[in-house]
């Protein structure tokens, strides 16, 4: 019973790794590591098309020594290319080859121990790398969505930055922020992923409000904030189709919630607003500080933290203010926002 719950463990962490895997390279060392635990293999090596720009990755797990490599046909041996012409798995006593076929040939894989394998394992292994092929098709048309859906994102901004003066953000700089503030909140690479895209998109709505009211430096009646407050909600159905962007929905819906209760579109507070809305809304006010805005001067550093103090368990969460004043203090980040500005 151990062995098969062990088997059925190493199938779901393939699902997983082709489902969430930021890039090819993290991908192939969880499916290497995936097989070294399930056959407890001394030496795995995978060998697969790479998406990004190279033509082939090679991962080696050997003991505990990890070794990667990215390039064309050089990288691989002759038993290696062999493979990928081939549509057969090998079994040689202490040692399994299998391609990853699915349609085409995308990769394959090598392991060897010690002991020779038992003819369950043998199965096992066979259904396995089958499931890693469909595993690798499945990355790979992900990574071709979000290609595309990188260039959608790409034009919008490109759009906004032109017709939509408040929503310009110094990107460089908000995403070195947005990393920072992320990974001290423990947020995951996916997470913060798309946190950059929601900083972005976040006033994507605005490309429906004419640039008139946009600029407008006096006060706006409240008919025309009544207009403004909708730019959320069309933000996010601008991008409702689009699968690889829906995690980034809630963010761009609720970016202008405040703490207590009394932000919009829908008045939630405290927790009901969601962690990287409320992420977004302090790194956003931050940005419109800092870097100032065609309509306001921008402030000092010193001036930014107090205001930001003042609207802690105000406009802003407490714990992300905490976090993020502490993120500010940094040297690096210090030194980063001053030659950026």
């Amino acid at each position: 019973m151990k062995k098969y719950n062990s088997v059925f463990s190493t199938f779901h962490t393939i699902y997983r790794l082709s489902t969430t895997s930021a890039d090819m390279k993290n991908f192939s060392i969880g499916v290497c590591r995936a097989y070294r635990n399930a056959f407890k293999a001394d030496r795995v090596v995978m060998v697969c098309k790479n998406v990004n720009s190279y033509p082939y990755i090679k991962i080696k797990l050997e003991d505990k020594v990890q070794n990667i490599k990215k390039g064309g046909v050089s990288i691989l041996t002759g038993r290696e290319k062999d493979l990928f012409m081939q549509e057969r798995e090998m079994v040689l006593g202490c040692r399994m080859i299998a391609p990853f076929n699915f349609m085409d040939t995308l990769g394959a894989i090598y392991i060897k121990r010690k002991e020779v394998f038992t003819d369950s394992e043998r199965r096992w292994f066979s259904a396995l790398s089958d499931e890693v092929s469909l595993a690798l098709k499945i990355f790979c048309q992900n990574r071709e969505e979000k290609k595309l859906m990188i260039n959608y994102v790409k034009t919008l901004t490109r759009m906004m930055n032109q017709f939509v003066p408040t929503s310009h953000l110094h990107i460089k700089s908000i995403f070195r922020l947005i990393h920072a503030l992320g990974k001290s909140m423990a947020l995951s690479e996916i997470e913060i992923q798309t946190l950059e895209y929601a900083s972005l998109l976040h006033d994507a709505g605005k490309l429906d409000i004419p640039t008139k009211l946009l600029k407008k430096q006096k006060p706006l009646t409240n008919e025309e904030f009544k207009l403004i407050m909708k730019h959320p909600r069309k933000g996010a159905q601008m991008i409702k189709d689009m699968d690889l962007l829906k995690p980034v929905i809630p963010i761009i819906m609720h970016h202008h919630e405040r703490f207590d209760g009394k932000g919009y579109p829908s008045r939630l507070k405290k927790d009901q607003i969601p962690l990287a809305a409320r992420i977004l809304s302090v790194i956003d006010a931050f940005d419109a500080m800092y870097f100032g805005r065609p309509y306001r001067k921008r402030k000092p550093l010193e001036e930014i933290t107090k205001e930001l103090k003042k609207q802690s368990a105000k406009q802003f969460d407490p714990k992300v203010i905490d976090a993020f004043l502490k993120i500010l203090k940094r040297k690096d980040i210090k030194k980063h926002l001053k030659l950026c500005r």
